[in-house]
């Protein structure tokens, strides 16, 4: 395997690297800004009560999907990756993912699947859970985090996954193990149930960046200039320009993993094209291609096309607050009904 070269501190020197590795850089490009900050100290705090006496630090990291939980759990596992050892795969951080509609067998499969059992799904709900106790000491685990914790809750049926929760409950108590449940809104029902409620005190709600107020529109300016400065190209793009902030916002709703889509895609076309800086058209062909078909993004212009509408932009709301399917707009403003323009009106491939 090839070793990436060191990032430069010059951003001329990015014509020294080649273009595929340039791509791979903004691929796995992260920003760490206050909210995202705040997600890793949530774990960091969780994980080291396991060196302390007493009860478990245990917490949540909450929000719509693409607010970046994933982001901050996978940031968190890299800096404590498994190692091996001469008799197990040490893993100081277990990340767990649940299946839909989770009973205690099937998280207890899930958490030996997460440690490498062969035999994750074998056995009854207590042989598994004996297992899964045994392997968490073995592997040396520090800190659960269990992903999609939302699965805990029957959304149809609007109740909690009781028995999953209780085991849950015992599993902390039985190990020690200071444990992190990740999910949708979905999750705040299971800890507020019974058997919960008191194990999660930290507990984090992500939202999407805010263009409605003052702040809102200076943390999300300061996060595009914050990328601006971090990628892979000879020149900035002046993306925290007014004119193309606010194109920006409407593109992605204020959703964290849109607002990536946009920027890495843009960064990639820059590239193909030949160019050492994003221009307003990349956004355009990136919206269209990966963006345009997004629920929350469905029924709106291709904001990196034309003049930009800042009727829309005054009245926009970000995509978690959002009341009217799909657009995210006001009742009013939603009820307008125009011919988006298309992006082949305006543009054409690259050459």
């Amino acid at each position: 395997m090839s070793q990436r070269s060191p990032v430069p501190t010059d951003r001329r020197q990015w014509a020294d690297v080649p273009a595929a590795e340039r791509i791979d850089r903004v691929n796995t490009l992260i920003v760490l800004h206050p909210r995202f900050r705040e997600g890793v100290q949530l774990l960091e705090r969780c994980h080291a009560s396991a060196h302390r006496s007493g009860e478990p630090c245990c917490g949540a990291i909450l929000g719509a999907s693409g607010v970046g939980k994933t982001s901050i759990v996978d940031h968190y596992h890299k800096l404590h990756p498994p190692s091996e050892t001469e008799t197990a795969t040490r893993q100081p951080v277990l990340r767990v993912t649940l299946q839909p509609e989770a009973r205690p067998k099937g998280i207890a499969a899930d958490l030996l699947l997460a440690l490498g059992d062969p035999a994750w799904s074998s056995g009854t709900v207590q042989t598994l859970t004996n297992r899964a106790v045994r392997l968490l000491a073995h592997c040396g685990v520090e800190l659960i985090v269990f992903d999609e914790f939302h699965h805990l809750f029957d959304l149809d049926r609007a109740r909690v996954m009781t028995k999953a929760a209780q085991w849950l409950k015992v599993l902390i108590v039985n190990t020690r193990i200071p444990v992190v449940v990740c999910g949708m809104l979905e999750a705040e029902h299971v800890l507020r149930a019974e058997h919960t409620e008191r194990r999660f005190k930290e507990r984090l709600r992500l939202r999407c960046f805010n263009w409605r107020t003052p702040a809102g529109r200076r943390e999300f300016c300061g996060m595009l200039k914050k990328l601006d400065q971090s990628l892979p190209l000879l020149n900035e793009s002046n993306l925290a320009a007014p004119d193309l902030a606010g194109r920006f916002y409407l593109a992605c709703r204020g959703v964290p993993d849109y607002l990536m889509t946009l920027v890495r895609g843009g960064v990639a076309e820059a590239i193909h094209c030949g160019n050492e800086r994003i221009e307003q058209v990349d956004l355009a062909r990136v919206f269209e291609a990966q963006l345009s078909q997004q629920r929350v993004l469905l029924n709106q212009a291709n904001p990196f096309i034309g003049a930009l509408d800042q009727s829309a932009l005054d009245r926009v709301q970000p995509a978690d607050e959002a009341h009217t399917v799909g657009v995210g707009l006001s009742p009013k403003s939603a009820r307008k009904s125009r011919r988006s323009p298309q992006a082949s009106d305006y543009l054409g491939g690259r050459t």
